[in-house]
């Protein structure tokens, strides 16, 4: 997003330079995620990534998100009636920049284009593996190595990257790493419609497993959660204190079935394909060990 876009969408920047907090000593954690959240619980200050606090500046439209704005009636709602009210519309391009993940960077736009006949088509593997295909892979120095236990699951896996690793545990929940599903290759994200069928049974089919009701499913509550579901991520990790409840499958699937409402989950997916792959002896790859 050009500086000029964002100075007529009045965006607020929280910080101009990444910044580091000292004012307390960290344990370990696998899965060092967490958001800061303003005195009302609505917003987003900054978040966190990695073990040393590096904290990332949060950019928000001020303009329609504040304290008392009309706009956040949609945050309590049940998301599923959001959903209905935009048709078919991408409700991350709807809810605009709320906070660092929910915002137009996720929008399922970002991986189209106009073909020759004015309809979309993907912009192809190549260019959806440059957006996502984050991971150092062994290249991470000193990496830690981490084994995951929750659900019946067990995964070994280790740092590839300053935070992401956190997320191995909710992307094999869901199913969606590379290898785990022989409907998700590179031939699909080259062809958005088998996309977009891929995208839209999976989410049915996390429905119907799940039953979410639609009062449990509200932007509001999927923000409340966030750190929870990471701080469950480290209950689970051999690596760190368990120090509450261990998340189960549906934990995860709850978090990602917002990103269901939202686009049938068209960024998540790519984005767990690309964040590793599952080899032998429940072990989980990342990047160059992939074969992307």
């Amino acid at each position: 997003v050009a500086a000029e876009e964002l100075n007529d969408l009045q965006l607020l920047q929280t910080a101009l330079t990444t910044e580091r907090s000292d004012d307390r000593v960290q344990e370990f954690r696998c899965a060092p995620i967490e958001k800061i959240w303003d005195e009302s619980g609505l917003y987003q200050k900054s978040g966190i990534c990695g073990q040393q606090q590096t904290r990332s500046p949060t950019l928000y439209d001020f303009t329609k998100w504040y304290p008392g704005s009309p706009a956040e009636a949609d945050l309590v709602r049940p998301l599923a009636e959001v959903r209905m009210d935009h048709n078919n519309d991408d409700l991350f391009e709807f809810f605009g920049y709320l906070n660092d993940w929910i915002n137009p960077f996720s929008s399922a736009y970002n991986l189209q284009i106009k073909g020759p006949d004015g309809l979309n088509k993907s912009i192809g593997y190549e260019k959806i593996k440059e957006k996502f295909l984050l991971s150092e892979g062994d290249n991470y120095p000193n990496p830690v190595e981490m084994t995951f236990a929750w659900d019946g699951h067990v995964i070994h896996t280790r740092q590839d990257h300053i935070c992401m690793t956190g997320d191995d545990p909710y992307c094999y929940a869901n199913g969606w790493m590379k290898n785990q599903n022989a409907e998700l290759n590179p031939s699909v994200f080259d062809d958005l419609d088998k996309f977009m069928v891929f995208a839209e049974k999976q989410c049915r089919a996390m429905h119907e497993r799940y039953n979410f009701s639609h009062e449990e499913i509200t932007m509001l509550s999927h923000l409340q959660e966030t750190n929870t579901m990471y701080e469950m991520a480290d209950n689970a990790c051999d690596k760190a204190e368990t120090k509450g409840p261990l998340p189960t499958d549906r934990d995860f699937a709850k978090h990602a079935y917002v990103k269901c409402l939202m686009n049938y989950a068209s960024i998540e997916i790519p984005y767990c394909y690309f964040r590793g792959c599952t080899l032998e002896g429940d072990r989980i790859g990342h990047g160059n060990e992939c074969d992307y």
